[in-house]
């Protein structure tokens, strides 16, 4: 169990939001939950940055910075740090010359101009290759940046204060510690996901001094009770139902006796719901709620929100000012006169969030609530009411993981007007947020309709009126 702790610059403005003691608790220190019979003996276990430890939770970047750059690219894994992350989790694998390079995927289909799978492409090959943006699909624009080898990576972040969580290397971990350790690198490395406990056991026996963090899933639940002789420094638990044993709190409090807890917020299936897109639309499922349970570390697709969330910031305001309007899209109006939907069936199925009946397909995607499954030609109308009239800028926070991107026309009373392009954010499950011009309004409510063209199909979570430029640019993507 650690003691999760503020800053002292922002424990004043945060304490409303967080529940930390301001003492850290020592590796060495008693637990205050007695550990589990089998675990008795135990010292307690934790993650240690390689040069010194911060405020509680730890941020944990999915793939990098991927919303700026390539995920597992150089640039997006130093924009996570830059951004706020203490942990980056990078995806390992090796070439068919015996080299480790970042690749998520077996193959390099999804995410560059080339194609086959890593363990068959020769280290040059890879090189010649170009990574998409973002994470790929689409396909999405290429960018100048390659594929990095696990060395290039290392040398970027030799000397900053971070670890780096080594996931799909399992089969390589020997040759992963052997590049850490002649860099003299050890402590910057987080190993994870041995089958068993047999592996994990071995492995910690073999490297005392590295950092192992155990995924503990459905069909690995028992395994924390069979760590007798060596403890993780760590436990990744993965639930997507709260009934299963690993969701349970008795669960959490024995594994936070003696050792630390990471919990994955990108989607629904990996911690019941409890995602970025809920702690954004202010649910009560999201980050808060791991934390109070017991959560150390937050792997996260939202960096900087999780950032500002942890520094006190009332992310489900962020983006607007006190005169912004913001109109969420599962709010439109449900009149058949203002809408159309080429399908007639909505294809939400269990996570209709209005009428299951009606053909406009308001969902939860992820703990978004917004409108998916918007086809070539549909539109759909939202209530809009100004206090004051004049001149508007109109944004619109949007997904979709097609190229192109698709369009977006707006009217506002006077007819569609052109076009508007809007970017493939490279997954539906990306939302950013893209500027669509000004347009003028009246006072009181009043009606825009939002009709798009689209390959496949975009997605919307809200559209945003505001007097002057829109505020927090950087954080709206």
């Amino acid at each position: 169990m650690r003691n999760n702790f503020l800053s002292s610059a922002v424990a004043a403005s945060a304490a409303a939001a967080f529940c930390f003691s301001s003492v850290f608790t020592p590796a060495n220190a008693a637990p205050d939950n007695p550990p589990s019979p089998a675990n008795i003996g135990q010292e307690e276990q934790h993650l240690q940055l390689p040069q010194s430890d911060k405020a509680y939770p730890w941020i944990a970047s999915h793939r990098g910075q991927w919303r700026i750059a390539p995920e597992n690219s150089i640039k997006a894994v130093t924009t996570a740090i830059n951004d706020g992350a203490e942990i980056v989790e990078i995806d390992v694998r090796r070439t068919a010359d015996g080299h480790l390079v970042l690749m998520h995927d077996e193959t390099v289909d999804r995410t560059t101009n080339g194609s086959g799978k890593v363990s068959e492409l020769s280290l040059a090959e890879i090189k010649e290759l170009r990574l998409q943006e973002g994470l790929g699909n689409g396909p999405a624009p290429l960018t100048d940046h390659q594929v990095p080898t696990f060395e290039e990576v290392l040398e970027a972040v030799e000397g900053k204060n971070v670890l780096l969580n080594l996931d799909k290397g399992w089969d390589v971990r020997e040759q992963m510690y052997e590049e850490l350790a002649a860099r003299d690198m050890v402590d910057y490395g987080v190993f994870k996901g041995a089958p068993n406990v047999e592996e994990a056991n071995e492995f910690m026996a073999a490297h005392p001094e590295a950092h192992y963090m155990h995924v503990v899933n459905d069909a690995q639940a028992g395994d924390f009770e069979q760590f007798t002789s060596h403890m993780p420094v760590a436990f990744e638990l993965v639930f997507d139902n709260p009934n299963d044993l690993q969701a349970q709190q008795e669960y959490w409090d024995k594994v936070d006796a003696v050792s630390d807890i990471w919990i994955n917020t990108m989607w629904s299936s990996l911690a019941d719901g409890n995602t970025d897109e809920a702690a954004l639309r202010g649910s009560t499922k999201g980050w808060q709620a791991m934390v109070d349970r017991g959560a150390d570390m937050l792997q996260t697709d939202n960096v900087r929100t999780v950032n500002a969330w942890r520094e006190g910031r009332d992310v489900t305001k962020l983006g607007t000012k006190p005169s912004s309007i913001r109109v969420q899209a599962e709010d439109y109006i449900d009149d058949p006169a203002l809408y159309h939907d080429a399908n007639p069936r909505n294809e939400c199925g269990t996570r209709a969030i209005r009428s299951s009946s009606s053909p406009v397909d308001a969902c939860d995607l992820d703990g978004a609530h917004i409108i998916q499954y918007i086809r070539d030609g549909e539109w759909f109308t939202l209530p809009v009411t100004a206090t004051q009239p004049g001149n508007y800028r109109l944004s619109i926070r949007h997904s979709s993981d097609t190229e192109p991107g698709g369009t977006v026309s707006v009217d506002t009373g006077k007819g569609f007007g052109k076009p508007i392009a809007l970017p493939n954010t490279t997954h539906n499950r990306a939302f950013q947020v893209t500027d669509l011009g000004k347009f003028k309004l009246d006072r009181g409510t009043q009606q825009i309709k939002l009709k798009f063209t689209h390959a496949d199909y975009a997605s919307v979570d809200w559209i945003q009126l505001n007097r002057g430029q829109r505020a927090d640019v950087e954080l709206m993507r």
